[in-house]
């Protein structure tokens, strides 16, 4: 079973892969890096985990495929949004070109994070979606304005709206969703990735189980 769940993994790293395929090679550069910054990141697997159904079918699975490259893509162009941050607009010595570079490849990732979304066919998920990157923009922009000095980490809110919407996509009841997500929030920053608990389904146990060995024996 978990054979299935590794199957996931690597179709998502494949879709990433082709999505992040442009006609420029300097974009590519600045895409890639990131990305293969973020191999072995726990979200792929936690949407995955989260977005399956009890009772699962070929279009279930590309779906939660087509969501996980859709918050992985979306991690990455605020990844490279973040890096215009470090710089500072008043020095001599910046470069003008990265900057341009920098901003083209995450808004190039943004649009295609909003591509691989919609193509879950799924309104609600499309919903959460746009709501998680409203509030993303948000947290980002206090966190600029108001100078703080703490690192800003994205992946509780990526972590709680991406499973969100893996279970809508898996068909759980609202209240269901709401306890997946809570789960999948808690697993952001742990000091030991917890086993699956009360609030996620069993059938999805496995999956939950196989993530955390992922995760503490990469």
């Amino acid at each position: 079973m978990n054979q299935d769940f590794w199957d996931e993994l690597a179709a998502v790293d494949q879709q990433v892969a082709a999505a992040i395929t442009t006609e420029h090679a300097s974009l590519d550069e600045f895409i890639r890096h990131e990305v293969t910054a973020r191999a072995g990141s726990p979200l792929p697997g936690v949407i995955l985990a989260a977005g399956l159904p009890a009772q699962d079918s070929p279009t279930s699975r590309a779906a939660r495929i087509h969501l996980a490259t859709a918050v992985v893509l979306l991690d990455v162009a605020l990844a490279l949004h973040k890096l215009l941050l470090l710089q500072d607009p008043a020095a001599d010595t910046l470069d003008k070109s990265l900057v341009g570079g920098t901003v083209l490849a995450g808004d190039y990732c943004f649009s295609q994070a909003a591509v691989a979304a919609a193509r879950t066919g799924n309104p609600q998920v499309v919903a959460i979606f746009s709501e998680l990157l409203k509030e993303l923009s948000e947290v980002h922009l206090r966190h600029h304005f108001e100078e703080r000095a703490e690192r800003l980490d994205d992946f509780p809110l990526l972590f709680h709206s991406g499973a969100l919407a893996g279970a809508v996509l898996a068909g759980q009841r609202a209240g269901e969703q709401q306890q997946t997500a809570s789960f999948a929030a808690s697993l952001a920053s742990p000091a030991t990735f917890p086993t699956p608990d009360e609030r996620v389904q069993p059938y999805q146990h496995t999956r939950w189980l196989a993530l955390g060995e992922r995760v503490v024996s990469p």
